[in-house]
């Protein structure tokens, strides 16, 4: 899960770069957005896929969000435009969720012992 949501993510990020980038150049807020669309396409190749309930795995992502969350508060305090301030809020939300999900997931094995009985 972590591998697919970063990827998608950092492809929102990207695009939300280069757009509004497109339309408004003043904006210098969203080159924090290329910054983290590399960050969580990092992230999405560096998760490997057959441990993919590992707690390790949300550390990226939280931090990514983390990484937005601040992004957005510098946004609002710097009086960068309203649409690319409040822009990055759905994907620090998005970033942080797919690290409580994570965190959240277990791996659950049940092992089954066969007895023996000896008569």
């Amino acid at each position: 899960m972590v591998r697919r949501s970063s990827f998608v993510i950092g492809l929102g990020l990207a695009l939300l770069w280069w757009i509004g980038l497109s339309l408004d150049h003043n904006a210098g807020l969203l080159w924090f957005d290329a910054v983290g669309a590399v960050v969580a396409f990092a992230i999405g190749g560096l998760v490997d896929d057959t441990f993919e309930s590992d707690p390790s795995h949300a550390f990226g992502p939280v931090l990514l969000g983390l990484g937005l969350t601040m992004v957005w508060i510098i946004g609002l305090a710097t009086h960068q435009p309203n649409w690319a301030t409040w822009a990055q809020f759905p994907f620090a939300v998005a970033c942080l969720a797919v690290g409580v999900v994570t965190l959240g997931s277990r791996r659950v094995e049940v092992r089954s012992r066969s007895r023996t009985r000896y008569m």
